[in-house]
Order: structure tokens, then sequence, then C-alpha cells
């Protein structure tokens, strides 16, 4: 009877601690082994989120990192030796993994300059104002017609053409860069990433592995070849209604429709927590203010998406948190009572064999930047937010606490 009453209290501990975990919105993995085992462990990641033309406080973070390590072009800034992003976060990510920092603040000082953000010829009534009421009118109606045989409001090609001219296949990195995707055709995440040409075929594979553990078998994880390199990064940025889906194969061949890889993962910390033992997240967003009303269909969009991406944001942090405190609290357990916790209980099992533990920090902003997210022609806009982040960076990362990270 004694023993019955031992084992039934094992189970009810066993039961209510998944159950805390279960609350604390932590999600077990995938059956396997663990991660860090499988991709080797990584000291610390950069975390790039997606924010438009706010991504320039990325780039005034990174330069400033890159100026207090004192390393230049060529040079990993320590102690990163992996970037993950989304979004802008994914080619900024690009100068990040191949040590690119002047070219980077040259990209985006001169940004300015290149109409990448061009309407296309039906809805361009709708930037004149000395067009006319009959053109403004006849935008309107082609602006409806998104709904039934448009797909976005503005022109690819001059992204398409801006990123052939600045990002070179070629080009060697120096850490490994993985970021997200959106698949429209099958309505799912996908993640893509570039391995340092040094790495064997046999570390590419362990990184690819450990990423599916994390993420889950059934994501697709694979690696951004020379021949989509261009359409896999335009893709991360392909902001709905904003551009037309990229159109690119997916994993078996077929032409599938791509967007931003916002709608997923804005912020992939959970790449960062599958690879590293530390990430630092670089957000673009201070905590919400409420701002103005809203005054049209765009600016409604925007919002939605916004809110789709903070609460994103929360999941991600909230998990990677919990997930790395619960594991680090079984470790300080002895041996024995490991296994008196465990006993019989496969999915704890799992649990202590398979979840990563990463410290995790952020900087952000601490009010709303001077450029809209589709405001890469706002020259003092960019340059302010440029400058806001390398001046922000002085004060370092905050370390991430449920409690007090507001949204």
């Amino acid at each position: 009877m004694a023993m019955s009453r031992t084992r039934s209290s094992l189970a009810f501990e066993r039961r209510e601690f998944l159950l805390a975990l279960a609350a604390a919105g932590v999600t077990i993995p995938a059956l396997g082994t663990n991660a860090r085992a499988a991709g080797g462990s990584m000291r610390a990641a950069l975390v790039l989120s997606g924010g438009g033309a706010r991504g320039a406080y990325q780039a005034g973070v990174v330069g400033a990192l890159a100026a207090t390590a004192n390393v230049s072009d060529g040079t990993a800034i320590p102690p990163y030796d992996l970037c993950c992003g989304t979004s802008i976060g994914a080619l900024n990510g690009w100068c990040v993994a191949t040590a690119q920092y002047a070219r980077m603040r040259e990209l985006w000082y001169g940004i300015g300059a290149e109409p990448v953000m061009q309407l296309k010829p039906e809805f361009s009534a709708l930037r004149d104002p000395e067009s006319g009421v009959l053109n403004w009118a006849s935008a309107g109606v082609n602006l409806l017609g998104l709904l039934r045989d448009k797909t976005g409001i503005l022109q690819s090609k001059p992204v398409e053409d801006w990123i052939a001219r600045n990002v070179d296949p070629s080009t060697p990195l120096v850490m490994p860069l993985v970021w997200a995707v959106t698949n429209l055709t099958r309505q799912r995440p996908e993640y893509f990433f570039l391995d340092p040409r040094e790495r064997t075929l046999d570390q590419r594979e362990h990184l690819r592995r450990a990423l599916t553990i994390s993420v889950g078998p059934q994501t697709v994880v694979r690696e951004a070849t020379p021949e989509i390199l261009h359409s896999a990064l335009f893709a991360s940025a392909a902001i709905p209604l904003a551009f037309d889906p990229v159109m690119m194969p997916g994993p078996d061949g077929k032409m599938n429709a791509y967007c931003d890889g916002g709608v997923a993962a804005n912020s992939p910390i959970s790449i960062a927590h599958a690879l590293a033992d530390a990430a630092d997240v670089i957000l673009l967003d201070p905590p919400f203010e409420s701002d103005n009303d809203y005054n049209d269909a765009i600016e409604i969009v925007f919002g939605a998406f916004g809110t789709v991406q903070r609460n994103l944001l929360e999941l991600e942090m909230r998990n990677a948190y919990f997930q790395s405190t619960g594991k680090r609290a079984l470790s300080r357990l002895s041996p024995a009572a490991l296994a008196g916790i465990t006993a019989g209980d496969e999915q704890l099992q799992q649990y202590v064999k398979s979840v990563p533990t990463t410290t995790l920090r952020y900087l952000r902003p601490q009010k709303t930047l001077p450029v809209t997210v589709v405001g890469f022609d706002d020259v003092k806009g960019i340059g302010e937010a440029y400058r806001s982040g390398w001046l922000d960076t002085a004060g370092g990362f905050t370390l991430y606490d449920w409690k007090t990270f507001a949204l």
C-alpha cells in the first residue's frame, strides 16, 4: 500500500510539472536527440526582427557593436557565431553573416536615393496630389480590385534588382545565417539557411537537423542555394498586400508562392534557442503605446499585422524563457531525484533530453522610430533611426524577464 501511494505521488508530481509547463506556454519538442548535440552548440546568436525601413535601427546597433568590439569587415562580431532574421532582418543578417559592416552602413545611407518602393502604374495616382479627382477615383477602384485580380500595390522588380546588385552569393560567410519565410501555397512557415563554405557537409546537415528538431519535423528547413538566394531573401520581406507573392521552387521543386516571414516568425527566437547558448534580440518597436486613429485601409492592415507580430514575439520569448528555466531547474536535481521524477514518463524523459537552455536578452528603441515601415525614401528618418540604434547600444542589452517585458 505504501509503495502504491509513492507511485501515485510521483505520477501526480510529474503531471503537475507538465501542466505547469503547458500553462507557461512551453511546447515539448519533437522526439529526437538534443538539438545542440545534433547541430553543435553555438555561443551566441544575434536575432534581427522584421520592420521594413526601421531596420536602419538594427544597422546602427550592428555598427556600434562592431566598433565597440574593434572588429573590421571580414571578422565576426564577438561573441556571435549565428545570425537569425526575418524580413529586413534577413537582409541585414546577410551583412552580419558576411561581416560587411561598412557596406551595411553605406546601403542604409544610400537607400533613400534608390527607388525601391514604387507603386504599380495603376495605383500611381494614390501618391500624386496633382492627379485630379477622376484619377484618384480610378486608382481607388483599382485598389478595390486587389480583392479580385491584384495581389500587391508595389512593383517587385525594383526590390529584386536592388537585392541582385547588393547580395553576391559568392561572398564568404563568417557565420551561419537562418531566416524565416511564409509559404502561402502550403500555408506554413519555412526556414532557409546559409553556412560558411569551410563547414563540412556533415556540419550543414547537423545544422538542418537541429533546426528541424526545434521547429518540428513537419517544418521545412533547407539551404538557400545560389539559384534561389535572391528570391528567398526577397520572399522574407514581401509584405502581404504591399508586394505580389514571390514565386520560387518549393521543397518538391514545384513553383510555390511565398511572402513575408513575419507572418510566421517576425523575430525567429526559436531558431536561436535551438542552436545557441545565448541570444541577443534587436527589436524595432518600443513597448506599445496607443497610436493615432487608423485613417485608411493600409493603416488598418499594418496595424493588424503588427498585432500578430507582437503576440508571436511574446510567445517565442516566453517559450524560450520557460523551456530554459524548466531545464535549468531539472539540471540542479541529483541524478537519483531526476530519475525518480521521470521514471516511466516518456514525455518528461523526452523533455529532459531534448530541451535546450538559452539566455535571452533584447535591445529595443524606447520610442517609435522616426521612419515608417515603408519609408525607404525618408533619408532623414533613416539617418535618425540609424543613429538611435548606435546610441542605444551603449546601454547594452536587457536580460529578458517575462514579468517585466512589455509588448
